[in-house]
């Protein structure tokens, strides 16, 4: 039982396979360790196998039966909702609250997460501060992740655990937008991928910068070494702004965390010069969620919000079509973060976005991940058999 965990849900993956005669459900997978392209069947591809037992435990499947239970299951009718419909889609306040969990336990349950924790290496970790003795780093991952399915998110957004409260907290303050493609999307061995333009912090302006960063580890998870972050970005020239976070959720709908930042500046359009802003996406589509809230009559300021908040308060979100040209783009940064598989649906549909990618890379464009010369002639031969 649950011997296969798969760290991109199955029934995520149908949204990008093809449903062949015996009712088994296909995806072309680009295999860039082995250099292949071959369709696999859902069940059988990104999955590892026993990833999540838990052997601290009375249950061995622990993890994985509350995966399938508290978020899988509730995300599939919350996904076709969203795939289903056209001009907008709504949810509720404990709706959100499913897709929060599940596209922040996204960032966890992969193996390419797995090596942030057991990859030995020098410098700052999150971990540091709550792994108990004894622990090991892959036994410490698998806790935080229980720690996020079992909790409330209110509770997690004050939670002693350093690395979850610092993962809620980025996750709250964004905002969701949802977009559509008449082309295809692909999906990737994490599950998402991060739009992120470098910063460039003025030398006159570092120690002020290093001197929040102090600030905020200690008003926000009660630690005083966050300095050691901007240091090290400083020191290395690694500064930078995450735009939003891609989540493909079909072949042709994806959903956006967008960071706070740019709700201030669809607020305030002068922002966006005077912070040098940039997202091709975002410049062109940016647009908030309207809420309904079921006391509204009782809110009068800002802080009335969290304390008149309900679960049956109201999320409207507009959809929006995207071009080939931008979907391509998207499919390019997919590609990039990729970790050892990509997943499309239909092959010769993503040769554009290869090709893109290709040239991009023989162009000298930097932080280029991957090579997938050779793939396109792949893509061309790739038929189900």
């Amino acid at each position: 039982m649950f011997n296969r965990n798969h760290y991109i849900q199955n029934r995520l993956l149908k949204n990008f396979a093809v449903k062949t005669d015996n009712g088994k459900y296909k995806i072309c997978v680009l295999d860039l360790i082995k250099f292949a392209v071959n369709y696999r069947n859902t069940d059988s591809a990104f999955y590892e196998t026993n990833l999540y037992d838990v052997h601290s435990g009375c249950d061995i499947k622990e993890l994985e039966i509350k995966f399938n239970e508290i978020i899988e299951r509730p995300m599939v009718e919350l996904f076709d909702r969203i795939c289903n419909s056209n001009d907008e889609v709504v949810f509720t306040r404990k709706e959100l609250v499913t897709i929060k969990k599940y596209f922040l336990l996204q960032h966890y349950r992969t193996p390419k997460n797995r090596t942030n924790y057991t990859t030995l290496r020098q410098g700052f970790k999150l971990s540091q501060y709550n792994i108990a003795e004894g622990e090991t780093e892959e036994e410490f991952w698998k806790r935080e992740m229980l720690t996020i399915l079992d909790g409330k998110w209110s509770d997690l957004l004050e939670s002693e655990m350093v690395g979850v409260k610092k993962h809620v907290i980025d996750t709250n303050s964004s905002f969701m937008m949802i977009i559509k493609s008449n082309s295809e999307f692909c999906i990737n061995d994490i599950g998402y991928v991060t739009e992120r333009i470098p910063v460039k912090i003025a030398k006159e302006k570092e120690q002020a910068y290093i001197k929040a960063a102090k600030e905020i580890g200690k008003q926000l998870y009660g630690r005083d070494n966050f300095d050691e972050i901007a240091r090290r970005e400083i020191a290395n020239q690694n500064s930078y702004l995450d735009n939003f976070e891609l989540y493909p959720i079909s072949s042709n709908c994806a959903v956006l965390f967008v960071s706070p930042i740019w709700k201030m500046a669809f607020l305030e359009p002068k922002l966006i010069a005077k912070m040098d802003l940039f997202s091709p996406i975002l410049l062109k589509y940016l647009v908030l969620p309207k809420n309904e809230y079921i006391n509204f009559d009782k809110i009068k300021e800002q802080k009335d919000l969290s304390k008149y908040m309900d679960e049956e308060d109201k999320f409207k979100y507009k959809i929006q079509t995207i071009t080939d040209e931008e979907t391509i783009y998207l499919n390019t940064l997919t590609m990039n973060e990729a970790y050892c598989y990509i997943g499309v649906k239909t092959p010769k549909a993503f040769i554009p976005s290869v090709r893109m990618y290709n040239y991009l890379m023989s162009n000298g464009e930097k932080n280029m991940h991957h090579n997938y010369n050779g793939f396109v002639e792949l893509l061309s031969n790739c038929e189900i058999n």
